[in-house]
């Protein structure tokens, strides 16, 4: 008897710290991680010539859960020129971008467009970006807070038509944020522990009482 009673006992502890545990990470307010791009190596301009960029990083920290993912980023984009196949003679300005991609098994991507509309002078830009989720993709890739991200250049698909003048992108700022809730530090998980002992404790003996 006695022996099935502290099995119940000990039952109803793991229970109750798994309960806190999960509650825990439940009920907390979302985090926001940053990265500065720039600390990593991430250039500041992009052309035909410097067109992509590529680097693993580390957020130092894991997620339970994450609620979005953006670039904070400003520059000034400068449309490239192009023509038409049957008409060569008269170019036109034509907007480029600025995209970044964080790589499989996340698969997820977000652009910045512009430059069309006031060249030959660039066009600036101060926003945040969301990344959009392609195919299968899936922020579990991101959980641990390890992935390659990529930084490019990317111009239009002309229909009967191509570039025949680099555009290019100068980035003034490049933040990559992470939003979600982050794994509790051990430290915490021992306070969850510990409180989940203590409570259990305090129950049987307010029931023996």
């Amino acid at each position: 008897m006695e022996k099935g009673f502290l099995e119940m006992k000990t039952k109803v502890i793991a229970t109750i710290i798994v309960v806190l545990v999960l509650g825990f990470a439940g009920i907390s307010d979302a985090d926001i991680v940053e990265l500065d791009l720039f600390s990593i190596g991430c250039p500041t301009e992009f052309d035909w010539d410097s067109s992509y960029w590529q680097e693993d990083f580390d957020l130092g920290v894991e997620f339970v859960d994450i609620d979005s993912v953006y670039i904070d980023w400003s520059g000034e984009i400068t449309a490239g020129l192009a023509v038409l196949d049957d008409n060569p003679d008269e170019p036109f300005p034509l907007d480029v971008a600025i995209s970044a991609y964080l790589d499989i098994p996340i698969d997820a991507g977000t652009s910045v467009w512009g430059g069309g509309g006031t060249y030959p002078e660039p066009e600036p830009f101060d926003c945040q970006s969301d990344f959009e989720l392609f195919g299968l993709g899936t922020w579990s890739g991101l959980l641990d807070g390890q992935a390659t991200i990529w930084l490019y250049y990317e111009g239009l698909i002309i229909i009967g038509g191509r570039y025949i003048e680099s555009g290019s992108i100068v980035l003034d700022r490049a933040t990559l944020r992470v939003e979600g809730v982050i794994v509790p530090e051990p430290a915490t998980m021992w306070f969850l522990v510990i409180g989940g002992i203590w409570m259990t404790r305090k129950l049987q003996r307010n029931k023996l009482n």
